[in-house]
């Protein structure tokens, strides 16, 4: 407390040690902080900690700019690159803190620490800008645009209603997405092994903690009111990329240390919408005059690509896979599974594996990517390249979809059958997986599991099924789908309603816990992202999410043989038939391995 005897009638200040902030530079930098956060809250810089103040005029943030001790501080400001410290709950690196945003960054750095979720106003400082929407006529080649605007990116998603652009007709999903970290506000955000690190151009931010306490802070922002938009696209800029299924942690499953990051996301301030049922696009910005000039520079090279897919002109390196498990060691899972099932600890239980191998000749997942979406149009493909991790995937699952109004979708998948090149045994594989006992019974433990996951925090009354056991058919199989609606409860969070119904109950079985428990003993590696979501957070609450299936993970680390992995797995229940279910995993991972000329292994 920076108080003498007579306490304060609020909380205790929150004190932040500025390294470096009594040099002349670092006095200018925490001078121009201060106005910042003098905006939102009470401020106060001074030299120590026992500076006396009439009592109730304790200020809610205190800026120390001394070298003294500052081992009790919430939080350090580095000014400069340097390492963080060991048992500070939070620093924050100011890259360079002689550039006029920097407090700006700075502040919305320490506005996400926990302990500064209570101070009045910092919570959502600096305010969200306004978005600017233009619409264009031109309908281009979905691939030549995102390789025109975004070829050069790191940093970059790609949120592809593949079938939809190919057939508008066949899509459960009308728009694409495609967009970087570029711009002024651009950031990323990491979450690996209970730390996120937040990274602008000019900040880089550590915080201690869960990623979903993380994730309501960042999504939970207000934002000045968006102009209108196409019917049914909630998206509005925001954050976008993906979760992994480690993040299980957090929602009562154990703790599983994975090499990638448990969540990996961008955070963006202008983006391209695909519109495929009008055949147009939009470019969305934040207002200003750096989102206008963005908006004048696109439209002028979308206005010169073409309208028809280039030749696909590379070719893929030659792929060997690896398989974790063996047909035989698949099947004593698989029997494994079952006798938990007897037992009586799970229902079913969705039992994965993978195969993968080590590049000789690095991969660009771009030409991957191409190709898949091409041979395997999906209503949820997409492309996440997020440094050092990509995915390709062709998912036709949507895990959730949230509106800005608050209305939920899940639409699970349970039950595959493969496609024939013969219609009439095409038709009877339809047939018969719209007639199987066992596939909807899988498929309807799924839809139970939903449901209570989102009455959790849904408008009582609301939950419904809407969609049982519907058909989808798609390049390479045929699937059941259901889907599950709901209106989420006003006092109730859009995080809490993610994090209730996570990881996907669609890969993990049910009951979800007790069946995650037989996984983590059966499956011999941690899944990373396979098996959690892609999509987006906007901040006006809504938000699109598809489960990773379908997907090949490439994991590209600097002077490393470049790591390729294809996830695949499928649900186990009493009446499985073993040789059914290793078949069945064959089949999921054709459409990948048919791009890439492999064989599955063994």
């Amino acid at each position: 407390m920076i108080h003498g005897k007579t306490s304060c009638q609020h909380l205790e200040s929150v004190v932040v040690a500025v390294e470096g902030g009594d040099t002349p530079e670092g006095l200018v930098f925490v001078s121009a902080l201060e106005r910042v956060l003098s905006s939102s809250c009470t401020v106060r810089t001074q030299t120590d900690r026992e500076v006396l103040h009439a009592p109730g005029e304790c200020p809610e943030v205190v800026l120390m700019t001394s070298r003294g001790d500052t081992r009790n501080c919430l939080l350090r400001i580095l000014a400069g690159p340097k390492n963080g410290r060991v048992g500070v709950p939070a620093d924050i690196t100011v890259l360079d803190p002689s550039h006029p945003e920097a407090p700006v960054h700075a502040a919305e750095a320490l506005a996400q620490l926990p302990a500064l979720a209570a101070v009045r106003g910092l919570r959502t400082l600096p305010a969200t800008p306004a978005l600017h929407c233009v619409p264009l006529a031109e309908y281009p080649d979905p691939e030549a645009a995102f390789h025109e605007i975004y070829g050069l990116s790191s940093h970059r998603v790609w949120l592809d209603s593949s079938n939809a652009a190919v057939d508008p007709a066949a899509g459960r999903n009308r728009y694409s997405i495609m967009a970087d970290d570029s711009g002024a506000r651009g950031m990323r955000a990491q979450h690996l092994n209970g730390v996120t690190i937040m990274e602008s151009k000019l900040v880089i931010a550590r915080f201690q903690g869960p990623f979903f306490s993380w994730l309501d802070r960042n999504w939970g922002t207000s934002q000045a009111p968006v102009p209108t938009l196409p019917p049914g696209l909630g998206f509005a800029l925001g954050w976008l990329g993906y979760l992994g299924y480690e993040l299980k942690r957090e929602c009562g499953g154990n703790a599983v240390e994975s090499p990638l990051p448990d969540a990996s996301l961008i955070r963006c301030c202008r983006a391209v919408v695909f519109d495929h049922e009008a055949r147009c696009l939009y470019l969305l910005a934040e207002a200003g005059a750096e989102g206008q000039q963005w908006c004048r520079n696109v439209a002028r090279r979308i206005r010169r690509l073409p309208s028809v897919p280039r030749p696909l002109s590379t070719r893929l390196p030659a792929v060997q896979f690896s398989a974790a498990d063996s047909g035989r060691s698949y099947l004593e899972k698989i029997a494994a599974s079952q006798d938990e099932i007897v037992q009586g600890n799970s229902y079913e239980v969705c039992l994965t594996t993978q195969i993968f191998t080590n590049l000789h000749e690095r991969m660009d997942p771009w030409d991957l990517y191409r190709r898949l979406r091409r041979a395997s149009p999906a209503p949820f493909a997409s492309l996440v390249q997020l440094g050092a991790v990509t995915i390709a995937s062709s998912s036709p699952e949507r895990f959730l979809s949230i509106t800005a109004g608050g209305h939920v979708r899940a639409e699970p998948i349970k039950g595959t059958r493969r496609r024939d090149t013969s219609p009439r045994a095409d038709r009877q594989l339809k047939h018969d997986l719209m007639t199987s006992a066992k596939d909807r019974a899988e498929n309807i433990m799924i839809v139970d599991l939903m449901r209570n996951d989102l009455s959790r925090h849904a408008e009582p009354g609301t939950v419904s099924v809407t969609r049982l056991c519907d058909v989808e058919s798609y390049t390479t199989v045929h699937q059941l789908v259901s889907t599950i609606e709901a209106t989420i409860s006003r006092d109730r969070s859009r995080t809490a309603v993610v994090a209730a119904a996570y990881p996907p109950g669609s890969m993990t079985g049910a009951p979800k816990i007790s069946s995650m428990d037989i996984l983590d003993e059966l499956e011999s590696q941690p899944r990373g992202p396979y098996s959690g979501v892609v999509g987006y957070f906007s901040p006006n609450g809504a938000a699109d999410l598809s489960v990773t299936i379908r997907s090949a993970v490439f994991h590209t680390p600097p002077a490393e043989r470049q790591r390729l992995s294809v996830g695949i797995g499928g649900a186990i229940t009493a009446d499985s038939v073993p040789d059914d279910e290793l078949a069945e995993i064959h089949t999921k991972a054709k459409a990948i391995l048919g791009v890439l000329g492999a064989v599955f292994p063994g």
